[in-house]
């Protein structure tokens, strides 16, 4: 199968929703793109136990590790709070 040409990135967003990758293996290359992570700047944070234990469980379920899920929660509930607040 060809790969048509996308006119729109939203154009080509609807395509993958409907097709799989799979199909069009043969028409995908490597790419070159460098994606470099943000430097981590470490800080020490204290929490109750109970909710450290919840909180490496969701982890867990997750396949991440409970730091990483932790920096997640963060940023989703910083992004909603400025999302709210600008909004208001």
């Amino acid at each position: 199968m060809k790969l048509p040409d996308f006119k729109t990135e939203e154009e080509e967003m609807k395509f993958w929703e409907r097709h799989s990758v799979g199909d069009y293996w043969e028409d995908l290359s490597e790419s070159n793109d460098i994606f470099k992570r943000p430097k981590l700047k470490p800080v020490t944070l204290k929490f109750d136990p109970l909710v450290l234990q919840k909180v490496k469980m969701l982890a867990k379920k997750r396949g991440v590790s409970y730091s990483a899920y932790i920096r997640y929660l963060l940023a989703k509930s910083i992004e909603d709070e400025m999302t709210h607040r600008t909004s208001r």
